[in-house]
């Protein structure tokens, strides 16, 4: 490394630094405030309140790191260009990109290193907070749920139901269907309710429509040879997220859920969103390269100003495309990856016309 591109390095991370915790900080009152009338509310001890803004701290800084490195970049090339420093370095002959090598470098490991961050740190200390304010603040999760499609493992039944009553594993306006191995339908059972009595389920006034090889339809009231046993944990609401899970265990959760045949395209969406997120710190500094050079007043102001601009653009960007993931009106890898991918090609658009 130059000792230009030293210079530049040490200066721009004692502000990242600061700009790091200034951002844990306000995230960790926003959180205060918002709960804290729950806590007093439950009466909660300080040292329960503390220990859950403790529990906080990774998920603040891995909101608040890509803020920080846009601020820190921003600020360095802002100071640098009104102390009249950039001036010099351009006048010099000294290319843009090798002056910011390092911080490219920096960003790019420091993306890779918030990936290992969020899934072995995060991920943890997120559900151990979750566990402990529901706790504190005596919250229930119902796992009873409504508008269900299931089908079994081997695929020869699916469900259907209008409700499931998690206390008394009920199931209310139940129809299954009943197929071959080749998918054709067999039989169509209809009950207004099912309870569980293990180790199946037991159909109040069922009522079986069989198709015959010629088209014919059969009611009868007899479930002979349908063995409904598909446990109750699968009819459940999925109190547990992608989000709270490991890389490996969210894959494999993921593939449950779309074995189960119930809607997975939202938590597909985040799991890739797990390995898109990260590369926000490598975007926001090329747009920091780009933009730190055009102001030499004002610079705090300004760095600021456009932290934050760019930060709500990708926030909103990011949200609306996860949503139109969720809705399936475009893919879960597209709406995980269209923001990086979008904000990447601006990046590169203003590095084009960035001063040099």
């Amino acid at each position: 490394m130059k000792l230009i591109q030293r210079y530049l390095f040490t200066e721009f991370l004692p502000v990242c630094v600061v700009a790091l915790l200034f951002f844990v900080l306000m995230l960790e009152l926003g959180d205060l405030f918002a709960n804290l009338w729950k806590y007093l509310t439950n009466e909660v001890s300080a040292r329960d309140i503390i220990r859950a803004m403790v529990l906080y701290v990774p998920k603040c800084v891995s909101y608040a790191m890509p803020l920080a490195v846009l601020f820190g970049s921003a600020y360095t090339m802002g100071n640098f260009y009104a102390r009249n420093e950039l001036t010099s370095v351009f006048a010099s002959g000294y290319p843009l990109y090798s002056l910011v090598f390092p911080l490219v470098v920096f960003g790019f490991i420091l993306s890779i290193a918030m990936f290992f961050f969020e899934d072995r740190v995060v991920i943890h200390s997120s559900a151990e907070r979750k566990t402990l304010v529901k706790a504190l603040l005596k919250e229930e999760d119902s796992l009873s749920n409504s508008n269900i499609v299931v089908r079994s493992d081997d695929g020869q039944f699916v469900y259907s139901a209008d409700y499931y009553q998690d206390k008394d594993m009920k199931l209310f306006s139940l129809y299954v269907v009943v197929r071959d191995n080749e998918g054709s339908i067999l039989s169509v059972v209809q009950a207004p309710s099912a309870t569980w009595a293990e180790p199946n389920w037991v159909l109040d006034d069922p009522k079986v429509y069989s198709y015959g090889t010629d088209g014919e339809v059969t009611l009868s009231q007899s479930l002979r040879g349908i063995n409904l046993t598909e446990d109750p944990s699968s009819f459940r609401k999925n109190a547990t997220s992608v989000d709270e899970l490991g890389s490996r265990d969210a894959k494999t959760f993921i593939e449950r859920i779309r074995r189960s045949g119930q809607p997975f395209a939202e938590e597909q969406a985040n799991y890739y969103k797990r390995f898109s997120f990260p590369f926000t710190i490598f975007i926001v500094l090329f747009f920091s390269i780009s933009l730190g050079g055009r102001f030499k007043k004002n610079v705090i102001l300004m760095s600021l100003l456009i932290s934050l601009s760019i930060a709500v653009g990708y926030y909103v960007t990011q949200m609306v495309s996860m949503l139109f993931a969720k809705w399936e009106y475009v893919s879960p890898l597209a709406g995980a990856w269209f923001p990086v991918i979008l904000f990447s090609a601006l990046s590169a658009l203003l590095l084009k016309f960035a001063r040099t």
